[in-house]
C-alpha cells in the first residue's frame, strides 16, 4: 500500500535510510529534514511524500520524496527515494516511481529529473533509473567532489512539444 507519509513514520525512514549505507551524515541529516518538513509544515507545497507499507508489519518499507523545481513549469524533481534494504529487490522502488509518475502526470507535469552520484557504489541507484525509463541527460565530472561525478537523469511523461 502507499500512502502520504504520517508522523509515525519518521523512525522507521530513518532506519531504513541510514541502513542502506549509501548515504553520509550529511546527506541524512538532509532526507530527515525535507520528511520532517513535510510532517511539521501543512502549508508547505515543496516536497511531496509517500511511503510503501511492508504488507507483513504494516510498517514504512520505503518512501519517496519529490517536488516541483522552482522557476520551472511542469519540471519536477525526484529528491529522495529509498527502500528498507532487508526486502530490496521485490520492486517497492519501482512501486513508487509508477506512483510519483502517475500523481505528477495528474497535475500536468510534463518532465522528472533525478540527480544522483556516479561513485561507483551507486551502480545499482544508476541502474535502476534506466530500469524505470529514465534517461541520463548529462554527467558533470568531479561534481561533488573529486571523482564523483553528477548524473543527472531525465524522463519526458509527455511528448516534448516542438517550436513551430
Amino acid at each position: 500500500m502507499i500512502r502520504k507519509l504520517e508522523t509515525g513514520d519518521r523512525y522507521e525512514l530513518r532506519r531504513i535510510i541510514e541502513d542502506t549505507g549509501h548515504f553520509n551524515e550529511d546527506e541524512i541529516k538532509v532526507a530527515l529534514e525535507l520528511i520532517d518538513i513535510y510532517l511539521n509544515d501543512a502549508r508547505q507545497t515543496d516536497y511531496i511524500t509517500y511511503v510503501i507499507e511492508n504488507d507483513e508489519t504494516k510498517k514504512a518499507a520505503g518512501y519517496i520524496c519529490y517536488g516541483r523545481r522552482p522557476l520551472t513549469e511542469g519540471t519536477y524533481d525526484l529528491y529522495w527515494i529509498a527502500v528498507d534494504p532487508l526486502i530490496h529487490g521485490k520492486g517497492l522502488g519501482s512501486q513508487l516511481v509508477k506512483h510519483m509518475e502517475e500523481d505528477l502526470q495528474k497535475s500536468g507535469a510534463k518532465l522528472i529529473l533525478i540527480e544522483t552520484s556516479g561513485k561507483p557504489e551507486y551502480e545499482n541507484e544508476r541502474r535502476f533509473y534506466t530500469k524505470n525509463g529514465y534517461e541520463v541527460q548529462t554527467i558533470i565530472k568531479d561534481f561533488y567532489r573529486t571523482a564523483d561525478d553528477l548524473y543527472i537523469y531525465r524522463k519526458y511523461l509527455r511528448e516534448k512539444v516542438s517550436p513551430g
